[in-house]
């Protein structure tokens, strides 16, 4: 029985004896959960509308994913292969986290059971977001227009929430399945055995070599879960932008929980939607001279009610390295669950050499997760790496987006 899950071990499981392939978030077994789950997303897989021309697709994506994936088509009828992600437990993935719905499931008060993220980073196609395999990323769109392309599909349609980028992230750590991904020209940093399918060429000193890698064309390892029914290309490849996050001017602001995925929801600059953290972990409005932000001290970040270096430089520390400042005796859960700080107790997997990365005194800069096809050169790209040093004006061929669905 497959599952969201399942670890790429069958010769493990074949010794050990084991029947049924699911790994709960705290790593047991569990037939009864690996039940609820796959009946969940058969039910969410029936209800979701297909066409003649796609229903053999969605079928075949099915049956050979066990359920996991499915095949969504937007409002004029066209595909996407989409990852049918379970409802998760703060507790369950990380230790010392109260238990609660993680917030990448909450949408305006209502709790998903079954939420769906591309499977592939997005391509274009007619002025819409897709997620298919083996095509180029897309690159070189603002953020507000990659928020667009992927939430013009039609109800239910946006792009990747922060929360929901933080849930995987942290599953990822739980069940030591980090995924790899192309960081260096066409193949992961640490293992030049481990590349993809060129998309794009460029030039590495004086010699032509990969750029962007084809979706999907890389090995299990470059999956969220090691396996063919995961997610591809979290790490590397290109930035991707998230919703839901931002840092003005040192402080720490989110649109909480998914509500970035309610059909019209307000990113503006200005919008009353933004909300500031207090060191409880409370909301507050922004601005708020006890509000949490970024201070860095001693050549790391820390997270601070004061800030006592404020610099336009772009300044980074590894992840695992964000330690607390002035007002701040607890990480604050929100911020463990959004993969921006370190847990409170190790979980899983280490943080490895992920990075935080940007200036705390601008305006309003954007985060972008993962790194991309050259981070390796500068600071080992991965799912807890982020860059907050772009304004959501900002055009590059370095960020491309995901799309996510919540079913209306």
């Amino acid at each position: 029985m497959a599952s969201i899950f399942m670890k790429d071990d069958a010769r493990l499981r074949a010794e050990k004896g084991i029947l049924y392939d699911f790994l709960a978030p705290d790593g047991s077994e569990s037939r009864e959960a690996a039940e609820i789950i796959n009946a969940r997303n058969i039910e969410f897989c029936k209800s979701i509308p297909s066409s003649d021309c796609w229903e053999d697709f969605k079928l075949a994506v099915e049956h050979l994913s066990g359920g996991t994936n499915t095949v969504i088509l937007d409002d004029i009828g066209l595909p996407s292969v989409m990852v049918l992600i379970p409802r998760m437990n703060s507790q369950d993935l990380s230790n010392g986290l109260e238990a609660r719905t993680h917030p990448a499931f909450i949408v305006n008060g209502r709790e998903y059971e079954t939420v769906a993220v591309g499977k592939y980073i997005s391509c274009i196609k007619f002025g819409r977001a897709y997620s298919l395999p083996n095509r180029d990323p897309a690159t070189c769109f603002t953020f507000d227009d990659s928020a667009r392309l992927c939430s013009i599909k039609g109800r239910g349609w946006g792009i990747t929430p922060y929360s929901l980028w933080g849930a995987l992230a942290l599953w990822c750590k739980k069940n030591g399945t980090i995924p790899e991904g192309n960081t260096y020209y066409g193949q992961y940093g640490e293992n030049a055995e481990s590349h993809g399918a060129p998309a794009t060429m460029t030039t590495l000193d004086g010699k032509s070599v990969p750029g962007h890698t084809l979706t999907g064309s890389g090995p299990l390892t470059w999956y969220h879960n090691h396996r063919a029914d995961g997610i591809a290309d979290l790490c590397g490849n290109v930035f991707e932008w998230c919703s839901g996050f931002r840092w003005c001017d040192g402080e720490l602001q989110i649109i909480p929980n998914a509500d970035t995925m309610q059909n019209g929801c307000d990113m503006s600059y200005t919008s009353p939607l933004w909300r500031a953290i207090l060191p409880d972990g409370s909301l507050t409005s922004p601005g708020d001279k006890d509000s949490l932000k970024l201070d860095f001290v001693d050549n790391r970040w820390v997270v601070s009610t004061k800030i006592t270096s404020h610099s336009e430089e772009k300044r980074c520390c590894p992840v695992r390295e964000i330690g607390l400042g002035e007002g701040v005796s607890v990480m604050p859960q929100i911020l463990i669950e959004l993969g921006i700080c370190p847990e409170r107790e190790p979980t899983g997997a280490p943080y490895g050499n992920d990075v935080f990365w940007g200036p705390n005194k601008a305006t309003e800069q954007f985060p972008c997760r993962g790194g991309n096809w050259y981070d390796h050169r500068y600071a080992c790209g991965g799912m807890f790496r982020t860059s907050v040093y772009y304004g959501r004006d900002i055009i590059g061929n370095t960020i491309g987006m995901r799309l996510a669905y919540y079913k209306p």
